[in-house]
C-alpha cells in the first residue's frame, strides 16, 4: 500500500501545482481557463484524500500512520517544488547583468 500512497500523493501534489496560477504557466504553454485549473486542483485534493485513505487502510496505529503520511507529503511537496523550479529554469533564459 505504501507505493500506491506515494504515487497518489505525488500525482496529487503535481496536479495542485499545475492548477495554481504560477504553476499553470510552468506546466502549460497556452493560457488555460479558470475552470480547467479549478478541476486540476479539485482532482489533486481528491487524490490527496485517497492517498490518506490508502495509508490508513488496515492500519493498527492510525496516529502513527497519519504522522508518517504528513512526513511523506512534505517530501512530495519538496520534490514537486524542485521539479517546478527545474522546468521554470529550462523555460526561461538566464538573465544577463
Amino acid at each position: 500500500m505504501m507505493g500506491a500512497t506515494l504515487l497518489c500523493g505525488q500525482i496529487s501534489i503535481l496536479l495542485m501545482a499545475a492548477g495554481s496560477a504560477r504553476g499553470s504557466g510552468i506546466f502549460f504553454k497556452k493560457h488555460t481557463s479558470a475552470s480547467y485549473l479549478l478541476g486540476l486542483r479539485l482532482t489533486g485534493f481528491a487524490l490527496l484524500g485517497l492517498s490518506l485513505m490508502l495509508q490508513l487502510h488496515g492500519s493498527q496505529t492510525p496516529i502513527i500512520d497519519v504522522i508518517t503520511w504528513l512526513g511523506l507529503l512534505s517530501v512530495e511537496m519538496l520534490l514537486a517544488a524542485l521539479l517546478c523550479t527545474t522546468l521554470n529554469a529550462k523555460k526561461t533564459p538566464p538573465r544577463r547583468k
